[in-house]
């Protein structure tokens, strides 16, 4: 463990039902949770007090914005967002750019970081870019309907990009998949406007880091 990590506590993921007529006291009853969680971590006596709002689940890594009744209930806790934002992007396979011959490039497949990888390399082998998708976002553990679905893990390639998302794209489909997602730091618009431009479009953006600050 990291000192950075040494003596901390962390909600990992926190739920309920916003306000409506059918659930009235779902504010409440949050608030009494989160005084439980928050109780608890002062038994433990620990340094810092952090939460987060990612679930085991594709596209949920952070807290997302179309969530404002948990962004709420952080706020009256008294937690704070410290950390980045990301941009969750999302593409259909069929709209992502073909993966046509490219003279003078090949592509190897193998295993990555975070998935299958495609490498591009040059006539005289050097490394021209490569990028990887994670195709297991369907196992039981992670949700219970992932069939179709993809993260992008890793694209890097200066000019190259789309033709390496194409190439991705026939891997992608020969495993039944139709769509996929991608992340991004909000603020490298450089990424995501060569994903926009491949095909993805914006599906929320999600707040990483909250550190309790009463």
């Amino acid at each position: 463990m990291g000192p950075a990590y040494r003596d901390i506590g962390e909600i990992d993921w926190f739920v309920f039902r916003p306000p409506a007529s059918f659930w009235p006291d779902s504010d409440e009853a949050a608030d009494l949770l989160m005084n439980a969680c928050l109780a608890q971590l002062a038994r433990w006596d620990v340094r810092a007090r952090y939460a987060s709002g990612e679930l085991p689940a594709p596209a949920v890594y952070g807290l997302p914005r179309n969530w404002p009744h948990i962004r709420a209930l952080y706020d009256r806790a008294g937690f704070r967002h410290v950390g980045g934002t990301e941009t969750i992007l999302i593409a259909h396979v069929a709209d992502l750019p073909p993966s046509g011959p490219r003279p003078g490039v090949t592509v190897d497949r193998t295993l990555g970081e975070c998935g299958t990888r495609f490498t591009a390399h040059a006539a005289d082998g050097r490394l021209l870019g490569f990028i990887e998708v994670d195709t297991a976002l369907s196992r039981p553990e992670r949700q219970t309907r992932g069939t179709g679905l993809a993260d992008l893990g890793n694209l890097h390639g200066e000019g190259l990009e789309h033709w390496l998302l194409g190439q991705a794209a026939d891997w992608l489909r020969l495993c039944g998949v139709d769509r996929l997602l991608a992340y991004e730091s909000t603020d490298d618009t450089t990424t995501i406007d060569t994903l926009t431009t491949a095909g993805f479009r914006e599906l929320t953006r999600t707040d990483r880091g909250w550190q309790h600050k009463p």
